[in-house]
């Protein structure tokens, strides 16, 4: 299975293009190193900034400027199918580990 196409360890923000949000509630403060994939998939009104902000973390990590719309919705379905395999890893947890596959191929 060859999930990891080019930009998959910097691109996450086209989950936003899977999950929808329904409306806002009040501001939260979220460690988003505890953000698991139920709550990923719950399409909750904060999904959508989790998302965005997830993107923002792996991509200035990894210094990417680029924005590819079709391999972010790849990489946001493949993330979700990932996600649906083990709901009680952390979103962080699953996108890592599949960085980590990837790099060892």
């Amino acid at each position: 299975m060859n999930f990891l196409t080019k930009g998959f360890q910097y691109s996450f923000l086209g989950a936003s293009l899977v999950l929808a949000a329904n409306t806002a509630t009040p501001a939260a403060t979220v460690d988003m190193a505890k953000f698991t994939c139920a709550q990923l998939m719950s399409g909750s009104p904060d999904t959508i900034e989790a998302v965005i902000w997830i993107s923002g973390y792996y991509n200035g990590a990894h210094k990417n400027t680029k924005l590819d719309l079709e391999n972010m919705k790849h990489n946001a379905e493949v993330i979700v199918a990932a996600c649906k395999e083990d709901s009680k890893k952390t979103v962080m947890q699953t996108i890592d580990g599949m960085i980590a596959a990837g790099k060892k191929k």
